[in-house]
């Protein structure tokens, strides 16, 4: 993860919107024509803050649109070969208390995610808030610390 460009532990002043980007790499055989995401957010919090990441068995292939028509028509990837290395960012807020703030990650199986690569980015999505409920679906306390991928330092 690169915390605004730099390292996955940062040290800032104040909270706010930090940029935060990672690479995925999706590849799921069993998942049949499910619509797969991955969330983000802080530990701790009751939803996730963003959907970096839609579609079916595998990352890579480009930009499609998945069950379109429907009530949960979104962008995703739908790639029929092997799945590939992709890059997603987001926006993630802190808040302004001094403190430690882990950034986590998480699959949801919400149907409608947001496609943050570069790519899926080039295109206006909505952020589906029903996807960002499943921060806490089955794990009462959320995604667990094997989950961080990144630390934002709030310092007095």
């Amino acid at each position: 993860m690169r915390i605004d460009g730099g390292a996955d532990v940062v040290h800032v002043r104040g909270g706010g919107s930090h940029e935060v980007s990672f690479d995925v790499l999706h590849d799921c055989s069993a998942c049949g024509n499910a619509v797969n995401q991955v969330i983000v957010g802080l530990a701790g919090q009751d939803r996730a803050q963003a959907s970096v990441w839609n579609g079916k068995q595998r990352s890579g292939g480009g930009v499609k649109v998945v069950n379109p028509g429907t009530r949960v028509q979104a962008l995703a990837e739908d790639n029929p070969g092997p799945a590939e290395w992709v890059n997603v960012s987001c926006d993630i807020v802190v808040p302004d208390e001094p403190g430690v703030y882990s950034v986590r990650a998480r699959y949801a199986q919400a149907y409608q995610g947001r496609l943050m690569t570069a790519e899926g980015r080039a295109v206006p999505q909505p952020e589906y808030e029903e996807v960002l409920g499943w921060w806490k679906v089955d794990r009462p306390d959320g995604p667990g610390p094997e989950s961080t991928m990144g630390t934002i330092v709030v310092e007095a």
